[in-house]
């Protein structure tokens, strides 16, 4: 019959109470802010018995098991007497604590405890084998270090199943001559060793030993070092007491790290139940109790918790603790010490940890209360620790995983989406492109926006590419100028264009002008650039495209609208392609928005009617439209054409603001003259949504056939293509005298466009001088070439048509304005408001001397477009560059021709 022991319930419920760990926080709970298990001392004789029935209760707890192993310390330490009788009594008290250590872990690792309980020895298994490898106190050999590292090096490897199978023979051999040598060399060889030298410093075991506080890490300092110490601690004449706790904070060290609780590591929230180590027969004389103190003294000096019941068990008379609780007593002996734990403060004695608790002799049979105390025993017994929370589960855990995993899916599919709806919004450009947020792909297809970075709106067109390139470069110059010479304030301008990325834009025609504003714009830049004075400012250009016909103009000013929110130094806008509607809308939001305007191109009468703000470089239609008259005046008195008649063709779009001014300018013109005029309409290509009704012109060009009077084109110049291939088709032999208004000098400036027409020779009106190329010695042409020498090797014939030297003035007016304020106010900040006030001075002495011709604004604050801005006549036949046949308007000290009109108000011949 199994012994019955006294009181053993209450021993029962004490030892369940110890080892039960509690949901939140450390053992003792009853006690805030202070985390410790105490040493359990059972202190009486003939304790075998006990000793069983606490083994079973461990094993027997529910819902689980509770990891615990028995240790014979008398038997331990015979063995240690028996086969290390070359140490001393001191290296073999570290000894035993080796192999009391060793077993306790051997224990708690295996997976039998359930697939959550295993305990990985890392520190302490890397502690051991080092310890292990020298058994002698002898002087090591030269080569014992790199020993050490190549058997470290294959314990680590043989530790991981992949890095040991491609290291085992039957994998060598199985790959030679089946794989490259070099891959053969790689996988077997080098990757292992990289990968072992990386883990010497990033493993969590090989970085722990080197900081840890027992027999000084830090000499020397390195892993490499300290282990070698502890491969020959003997002969390096280490201290034993400190090598016994090393070990002891290694293997304390690895139970702590499994059962530290974090939100990641689910197994550490299943451990519901402390280890225990049981030590049977402590004494003085099997250094049992040494080794108890060490575990104290470790527990002390490293302040940490250690999730470890330790039990020990030792005779009446072997105990060395002033006192001896009873099962009995009317105060709990846990109780009792959590109240000892409570008054102690933060001061840790030697026997601040011991509960010694009294363990009588077992009942003699025949003891009238036996069967009631084996009752009580056998119910106490069956111990119970809380169950695992049901978050930690494996189940819950592994659909935790597959929702986490789903949503981490759906995340990077939303995430993706995201990108891509980015991508597609902002012109195909991913989020760190500098030009991205400032773009926008418009339901057309066009990507409009401001790109100050270089980017080509969507345009493959190779120059224009090249072009924006340029600026993008000079843009980093201006800003890279200013950090070097802050003295030199920042001016930026945004050169807004209505073609960029219109996806019908034909690179060698309609674009071609866009590219050409854009270099006349860098040309000002460039020479703004390389001026050197410590108060000159520097100078960025902002490209911007507004779509095709300026329709998305609004959205470009909204654009620049947040961008001045950030960047202040954004002081105007040039540009303004084509003379429309949407023209005019975007002039009224710029007003909104507070920026001053310069046009390069657009010439329609009203566009400055919609904002004080706005001027332009071009002259008017209504100016246009009387040099034109006076211009066929001139020819009529000649005798061509015959008949002294004009028919005006325009185009029928009602947003076409330029055609319609240019016609009634022509036409009112034309009548003053002593003209009879009539005019004829045409659907433009393509034909705006609701336009029916009216020829195309096509049609209409077939029509001027023999027409003897002349005949006034007033509108875009891929109409007047149309037109002209009409008329060539039906009358080439005999066509009729053409005259166009200033748009057709696009057509004008394309040799191989014009080379389409042989057999039509036709006139149009330029606002430039005309034939103009990069040979030229003037400040725009000269910078042209050495920015865009391809551009000018291309043909004689770059920029005929103006746009490259209309931009060239309008980013000059700019800064003739801007250098006028800082020379009359130096302190004035440069602002969207000061610049506006300075155009409106340019006039008389202080007018521009442009590219284009004089820039006089004559001083009128209503006033904002130049006086007798210069007109010229061009004429073109076939493939030969236009003939300039007269012009009108202040071009330097020129003479204008006789037959002009007269000059405007507050103007001069």
């Amino acid at each position: 019959m199994e012994p019955v022991f006294a009181h053993a319930d209450r021993l029962f419920a004490l030892l369940g109470r110890l080892v039960r760990r509690p949901r939140r926080g450390e053992l003792p709970s009853e006690v805030p802010d202070r985390d410790g298990i105490p040493v359990l001392w059972l202190i009486g004789d003939d304790q075998d018995g006990l000793a069983e029935q606490v083994g079973r209760a461990l094993s027997a707890a529910r819902p689980r098991h509770v990891p615990h192993e028995f240790v014979a310390m008398d038997e331990i330490w015979g063995h240690v007497l028996a086969e290390r009788a070359d140490l001393t009594p001191d290296w073999q008290r570290a000894e035993l604590c080796r192999r009391v250590l060793a077993p306790l872990a051997k224990e708690l690792a295996p997976a039998r405890h359930g697939r959550d309980q295993p305990v990985r020895f890392r520190r302490f298994g890397l502690v051991n084998w080092l310890l292990e490898m020298t058994y002698t106190a002898e002087e090591p050999n030269s080569r014992h270090a790199q020993d050490m590292l190549r058997r470290l090096r294959d314990r680590e490897i043989q530790r991981r199943p992949l890095l040991g199978f491609t290291r085992s023979p039957s994998t060598e051999v199985s790959l030679q001559g089946q794989v490259p040598w070099w891959a053969y060399l790689l996988g077997l060889h080098v990757l292992p060793l990289v990968w072992f030298r990386a883990w010497r410093v990033l493993g969590s075991e090989y970085r722990w030993l080197v900081r840890q506080p027992y027999m000084a890490p830090a000499d020397p300092g390195t892993f490499d070092g300290f282990a070698l110490r502890l491969t020959q601690p003997r002969w390096g004449r280490e201290d034993p007491a400190q090598v016994g706790k090393l070990m002891i904070n290694a293997f304390l060290e690895d139970l702590r790290r499994a059962y530290r609780r974090r939100p990641w590591r689910r197994r550490a929230h299943r451990r519901t139940a402390y280890c225990v180590a049981f030590l049977k027969g402590v004494s003085n004389d099997n250094n049992g109790r040494e080794l108890v103190r060490s575990f104290v003294e470790v527990r002390n000096e490293t302040g940490a918790f250690d999730p470890l019941l330790l039990v020990t068990s030792c005779g009446a008379d072997e105990h060395e603790h002033p006192r001896v609780r009873s099962l009995t007593d009317e105060l709990d002996p846990y109780e009792a010490w959590c109240e000892h734990l409570r008054s102690a403060g933060r001061s840790r004695g030697a026997g601040f940890w011991n509960l010694p608790v009294e363990v009588r002799a077992p009942l003699p049979d025949g003891d009238p209360g036996l069967d009631a105390q084996s009752e009580r025993t056998s119910a106490a017994g069956r111990l119970t620790v809380d169950r695992p929370p049901a978050w930690a589960g494996r189940l819950v855990t592994t659909g935790a995983t597959a929702l986490a995993l789903a949503l981490l899916v759906g995340g990077l599919g939303c995430a993706i989406d995201a990108e891509r709806d980015w991508r597609r919004r902002h012109c195909g450009l991913s989020r760190s492109h500098p030009d991205a947020g400032t773009l926008e792909r418009q339901p057309t297809g066009e990507c409009v926006g401001v790109a100050p970075h270089g980017y080509a709106f969507g345009s493959d067109d190779r120059r224009l590419k090249e072009t924006l390139d340029a600026i993008a470069r000079q843009n980093e110059e201006a800003d890279r100028t200013h950090r070097e010479t802050p003295g030199r304030p920042v001016i930026t301008l945004v050169h807004v264009s209505a073609m960029l990325s219109s996806p019908a834009v034909d690179a060698s025609g309609a674009l071609a002008y866009a590219r050409e504003q854009l270099q006349g714009a860098a040309s000002a830049q460039r020479r703004q650039l390389d001026r050197s004075g410590e108060n000159d400012p520097v100078l960025r250009i902002f490209p911007a495209s507004a779509g095709s016909g300026m329709r998305f103009g609004d959205v470009v000013a909204r654009t620049i609208e947040r961008m001045m929110r950030t960047d202040p130094t954004i002081v105007g806008v040039t540009g303004l392609d084509e003379s429309r509607t949407d023209t005019i809308t975007t002039i009224i939001e710029l007003t909104r928005v507070g920026l001053p305007m310069v046009a390069t191109t657009p010439s329609a009468d009203t566009l400055d009617d919609h904002s004080p703000l706005y001027y332009q470089v071009s002259p008017q239609n209504r100016r246009e439209g009387a040099v034109a008259a006076a211009y066929a005046a001139h020819l009529a008195a000649g005798g061509d054409p015959p008949e002294r008649t004009v028919r005006v063709l325009y185009s029928a779009d009602p947003e076409d603001e330029y055609s319609r001014t240019l016609r009634e300018g022509a036409v009112e013109a034309f009548r003053g003259a002593g003209f009879e005029v009539e005019t004829r309409s045409y659907a433009p290509s393509p034909a705006p949504d609701g336009l029916s009704g009216h020829p195309g012109a096509r049609t209409v060009g077939e029509g001027t056939c023999g027409y003897r009077g002349l005949v006034f084109f007033a509108g875009r110049s891929e109409d007047f293509q149309a037109v002209l291939s009409g008329a060539n088709d039906a009358c080439g032999s005999d066509p009729p005298a053409f005259l166009a208004g200033d748009d057709v000098a696009r057509l004008g400036a394309d040799e191989s466009r014009r080379s389409a027409f042989p057999r039509i020779p036709y006139e149009f009106m330029d606002f430039t001088p005309g034939s103009a190329s990069c040979d030229e010695r003037s400040d725009l042409y000269s910078t042209m070439a050495e920015l865009f020498p391809e551009e000018c090797a291309q043909a004689e014939n770059t920029s005929l048509d103006g746009h490259a030297a209309l931009a060239f003035d309008a980013v000059n007016l700019y800064l003739k304005a801007v250098g006028r304020l800082l020379d009359s106010a130096p302190q004035l900040p440069l602002t969207a408001a000061a610049v506006w006030q300075a155009l409106s001075r340019i006039h008389g002495d202080a007018a521009l001397d442009g590219a284009s011709g004089l820039i006089d604004f004559g001083g009128d604050v209503g006033r904002q477009t130049p006086l007798d801005k210069l007109i010229s006549v061009q004429r073109v036949h076939g493939a030969e560059r236009p003939e300039q046949v007269g012009f009108c308007g202040r071009l330097g000290g020129r003479e204008e021709s006789a037959w002009c009109p007269a000059p405007e108000a507050g103007g001069a011949r």
